[in-house]
């Protein structure tokens, strides 16, 4: 993983706003035209390239733009799903049952944000027509269910889209020290993918593990860095009716742990990056769980980063949680220091004095500057580009402060 002793680098935690072409990337994914799939991947990759160049980030992804949470996924990686009908009123994930969202104190937001969504496109009062987040009632027709045993796949489908992506890093000369591969957790798997055939959490949560255990190790293999996605671990307390308190939620999420570090046997720690946070969705946020309730168990996870949202108003003390706590020998720490949950760009100098303050408790060769979570479909591209480009200038001040 790549470090630096000079400055302070810059990241995010890989959801970029879409290139031009992704509507075309995606109809082609969902016909199964692959040629006019691959040709679209190198396109739009080599645009995000560029366009992280231009703001000044250090270690980039491929944008996820050509990504989805969807059956071809989940079905070219593993038996055992299958793809159901959605039943009037049913949601495709577990997001739709929010205690916010159920609740009476914000009826009439959620009626106006179910309809807009966090980015409408511009011009326009309707959702994109490939969200990057399956939030809005009657976006999509069906569910992910597990209705037999799950048993990985060979992992052929990962080896392509690995070589398309080599490919296009390649021709923009980009080397695999800066660049990360996102993968979704066990953990974030289990608000999409339904359980109907395991009978108790254990196996459902390792059955949703052997889904990316062959992701997660082809990575690796390619030469890249992991990025394990996964804000199941801060943001699904907020979506259990009722509350399930603290320690039961603290159960639960163990299980989840376990079953992502079963997924990682045999990857060095520091090929990997972890990143949480409690969601994508502009809203109130009201029943996040408080961080001190589960930074142990993101320090349980056998990687080499972590990443997670520390910018946002919600979030923003939370620092004062590792008075109690100390960051492993070795690991890096990437704080989230731009938030994307407003249209607001940070100031350089707030962005600085943030980097600064974390460099002092962790060592400023420890810290990489990153962002809340990713800026595609959560703000607006040209919010989300201004957004990263202040995280490089901010960067840059701190740096200069640092090392003065």
């Amino acid at each position: 993983m790549k470090r630096s002793t000079d400055r302070i680098l810059t990241t995010h935690p890989g959801r970029l706003p879409d290139p031009a072409n992704r509507d075309a990337v995606m109809q082609a994914r969902d016909r199964d035209d692959r040629p006019a799939f691959e040709a679209g991947l190198r396109t739009g990759v080599a645009e995000m390239i560029a366009r992280q160049r231009e703001v000044g980030i250090d270690i980039m992804s491929d944008g996820e733009f050509w990504k989805a949470r969807d059956q071809i996924y989940y079905g070219s990686r593993a038996t055992g799903i299958e793809a159901k009908p959605l039943s009037p009123g049913e949601w495709p994930s577990i997001l739709g049952v929010a205690r916010e969202r159920t609740g009476t104190e914000f009826r009439d937001f959620y009626s106006a944000f179910d309809s807009l969504g966090n980015t409408p496109r511009p011009g326009s009062l309707s959702p994109p027509t490939y969200s990057a987040l399956p939030s809005f009632r009657g976006s999509v027709t069906e569910k992910s269910v597990i209705t037999g045993p799950v048993k990985a796949l060979p992992p052929e489908p990962i080896k392509q889209d690995i070589a398309v992506i080599k490919q296009a890093l390649a021709a923009a000369g980009v080397g695999t020290e800066d660049y990360f591969y996102p993968v979704l957790g066990p953990g974030w798997l289990d608000h999409f993918v339904f359980n109907e055939f395991y009978k108790s959490e254990e196996e459902y949560c390792f059955a949703l593990a052997e889904i990316v255990k062959n992701d997660f190790k082809a990575v690796v293999d390619a030469g890249f860095t992991l990025q394990i996605d996964d804000p199941g671990l801060c943001d699904r307390y907020g979506m259990i009716d009722p509350d399930p308190g603290y320690e039961e939620y603290r159960r639960q999420e163990n299980i989840r742990v376990e079953a992502t570090n079963w997924a990682l046997e045999g990857i060095p720690e520091d090929r990997v990056r972890y990143h949480t946070c409690w969601g994508s969705w502009h809203t109130p946020h009201t029943t996040d769980i408080p961080f001190k309730y589960i930074i142990d168990l993101m320090l349980k996870v056998k990687a080499g980063a972590y990443s997670i949202e520390a910018a946002d108003v919600q979030h923003e003390l939370d620092y004062k949680v590792w008075q109690d706590h100390k960051l492993p020998d070795g690991k890096l720490f990437i704080p989230g220091v731009i938030a994307h949950k407003t249209t607001t760009i940070e100031p350089p100098e707030l962005v600085a004095e943030r980097l600064v303050m974390w460099a002092g408790m962790f060592g400023k060769e420890n810290i990489i500057a990153g962002m809340d979570c990713g800026v595609g479909g959560r703000c607006y591209p040209e919010v989300g580009w201004a957004k990263l480009k202040a995280l490089s200038q901010g960067a840059a001040l701190a740096s200069k402060t640092l090392w003065s």
